[in-house]
């Protein structure tokens, strides 16, 4: 394809088709859940004077980690990768300031780890492993400043002062109270802990009752305390946040972070999955903090509700899905497994992917995260001889559908199973796949005009974690498969209403 005809579809800065089809940001004050749309999991957040920096798990996809900036809470933008050789999955971020160092703890591979920068959307650090066990790392320091690591079972460890290391033994800083059995939970798992300040008070935020099992079961739980030695009183409002019934829009709510604005409110970023789209994963919502007469916080409005936004200037954000690789940039493509960015090279004739893999169950799909509920991605694929490539909807390495090209042959996966076959009798051609509320179909054009239906469409909502555990999502992306490389031009991906 000429590049003449690409910029045609493209312009120079994009694509021609508005994108993501929710937007957070209503125009007139108030927002609308979710913030982050699609599978942004275990969220942290901190202010830096009028900053706030965000980043999530990214599990088994590279690079690993994001850091996303805004000034409201409201409208996010993401300004690098800080995570790019660690190999494993990445889960339950921390990110925080210390003095004059930038820190993210995470937890992979059995062990927790930290990573460390003097600027924030500069160089980092490579992985430091802590050698200690336990999930979901959050950081803290007591009144004299001395560093700790918070840990699942509202355990603690000391760190040294650079807090590259544990400097001490665990122990248990608080016992989770049972939980309710009015509620149907997935069992008592006490996760997430984190700790703000406030009026003289530790408080104590943790995750409970399972992540992604029935609906009501995933919740933030609270405690205080006036040191971090204890002792320790339960909020008698707890849940602090919760789904309080299976008929509600947002399901399994937990795993907050809170965090106080420049004019004293304070609010709490969570994640939770949308009833009935538990294949897109773990959506990140936005609800503000009451503090009760006697201290206590509270969420009380609804997260389906529009909500006031917190005050703060909206950036303004200009990357979008659609990709006519041509340069270099950051973007949200993400690698399935081992990430090689000399398996994806950027020029001005396109995207040339190396196949990897004898078949796209061994493969690294090219995905990016999206939570519309209906969407349309389409691109110019040529691969070369013994390369099947194409496009795909992902959950994991063995669940996975998708549209491939293979010496003038298409073939369609569901599940990752080929379930059909049509030669075309070209070695390169467009190909489209349409996401219509979870029922999904792919098209095929020798001109990338005309496109042409293949007519087996595919039910996805039961693939989800639900059925293949993972606490994964379905994911669009690219692949090639076999030998040698894959020439792709022209994403464009447009959200459907």
């Amino acid at each position: 394809m000429s590049v003449y005809f690409r910029s045609l579809i493209f312009g120079k800065r994009g694509s021609m088709f508005q994108e993501l089809v929710h937007k957070a940001d209503l125009g007139n004050g108030y927002y609308q859940n979710p913030i982050l749309d699609g599978d942004y999991a275990d969220p942290a957040v901190f202010r830096e004077g009028e900053n706030y920096y965000l980043t999530a798990s990214t599990g088994p996809y590279y690079p690993g980690l994001s850091i996303y900036w805004s000034k409201d809470l409201v409208n996010w933008k993401l300004i690098c990768h800080p995570l790019r050789k660690f190999e494993g999955e990445v889960w339950a971020p921390d990110i925080l300031k210390y003095k004059d160092r930038y820190y993210i703890y995470f937890c992979g591979q059995g062990t927790n780890w930290v990573i460390w920068s003097e600027k924030i959307d500069g160089a980092w650090s490579e992985a430091i492993d802590l050698k200690i066990g336990h999930i979901d790392p959050g950081h803290v320091t007591d009144e004299k400043g001395k560093r700790y690591l918070l840990l699942s079972e509202n355990s603690m460890v000391p760190l040294s002062e650079d807090g590259l290391q544990t400097a001490g033994e665990m122990r248990q800083l608080f016992e989770a109270p049972e939980i309710s059995d009015q509620w149907d939970i997935e069992g008592a798992f006490p996760e997430a802990p984190n700790i703000f300040k406030k009026d003289g008070f530790y408080y104590l935020t943790y995750a409970d009752g399972g992540t992604s099992g029935p609906a009501t079961s995933h919740m933030i739980m609270c405690a205080r305390a006036r040191s971090l030695t204890g002792p320790w009183e339960v909020s008698p409002y707890n849940p602090v946040v919760h789904t309080w019934n299976r008929n509600e829009k947002w399901q399994s709510k937990g795993h907050g972070h809170f965090v106080e604005d420049l004019a004293g409110n304070w609010w709490v970023i969570y994640h939770a999955y949308e009833k009935g789209y538990a294949a897109h994963g773990r959506k990140l919502l936005l609800s503000p903090v009451e503090f009760m007469e006697d201290g206590w916080p509270l969420v009380t409005q609804r997260a389906d509700e529009a909500s006031k936004k917190p005050a703060g200037e909206k950036i303004t954000d200009t990357s979008c899905f659609s990709d006519d690789f041509s340069e270099e940039k950051i973007t949200g493509w993400r690698a399935w497994g081992k990430f090689d960015p000399a398996n994806y090279r950027r020029g001005e004739d396109g995207l040339k992917m190396q196949a990897t893999g004898a078949d796209i169950f061994a493969s690294n799909p090219f995905t990016l995260i999206t939570g519309d509920h209906s969407y349309e991605a389409s691109v110019y694929v040529c691969p070369e001889a013994e390369c099947e490539a194409g496009l795909i909807l992902q959950y994991n390495s063995r669940i996975y559908n998708g549209v491939g090209l293979k010496n003038g042959i298409l073939t369609i996966y569901r599940l990752g199973c080929v379930l059909a076959v049509k030669e075309i009798g070209a070695e390169e051609c467009w190909l489209k796949m349409r996401n219509d509320e979870q029922y999904l179909c792919f098209f095929y054009s020798l001109d990338g005009m005309h496109y042409k239906k293949l007519n087996y469409v595919i039910n996805t909502e039961s693939q989800n974690t639900h059925a293949y555990n993972g606490f994964l999502s379905l994911r669009p992306g690219l692949f090639a498969a076999g030998k040698n490389f894959a020439l792709f031009q022209n994403f464009v991906y447009r959200g459907l209403k």
